[in-house]
């Protein structure tokens, strides 16, 4: 892989976890649509579409990304990494760094309300905190980390086979 190719798959990796965030700009929006006394946010959705659009163009471009950020270089200038090891390392460090930075601080904050609320025999639907919108952003990314982590075998086949395709258009 050359160095432009690494920061290509760089890219579209990180334009994955960008179209994650879009979802989670609107679960934010909703949450602070809903506050009382707040005012509604009549540009939500342009928000998420220009989170998401910006997304998707860095999951078709990322090589335009790359030539950027890195000099153009011939292709004997490469480094020596299995392609399909370095995307399998990528995927499961993408999925390491959303463990700690998303579902390590949800599960910290979660975890010993979950616990008060169970010795107070109390049924976890009267807590505000509980409420769908604010719980369902840390298992979709739970949920995202753990496809990387378990999955990244599949997604690096399927991302090289991407790239394949593209280079032979």
């Amino acid at each position: 892989m050359t160095p432009q190719q690494i920061v290509g798959l760089s890219v579209r990796l990180f334009s994955i976890w960008l179209f994650i965030y879009a979802f989670q700009i609107n679960g934010y929006i909703n949450a602070l649509n809903q506050q009382p006394g707040a005012e509604p946010i009549s540009i939500q959705y342009l928000i998420v579409g220009f989170v998401a659009v910006v997304a998707i163009l860095l999951w078709f471009f990322p090589m335009l990304v790359a030539h950027k950020l890195i000099p153009k270089t011939q292709y004997q200038n490469t480094l020596n990494v299995p392609t399909q090891e370095a995307v399998h390392v990528a995927c499961v460090i993408l999925a390491l760094w959303l463990f700690v930075v998303k579902v390590l601080p949800a599960v910290a904050y979660y975890l010993p309300l979950l616990i008060i609320i169970s010795r107070q025999h109390q049924s976890t639907l009267d807590y505000e905190q509980f409420h769908f919108m604010k719980i369902a952003p840390f298992v979709i990314e739970f949920v995202v980390a753990s496809i990387l982590i378990f999955r990244s075998r599949t997604i690096s086949n399927y991302l090289l086979a991407l790239e394949k395709n593209s280079s032979i258009e």
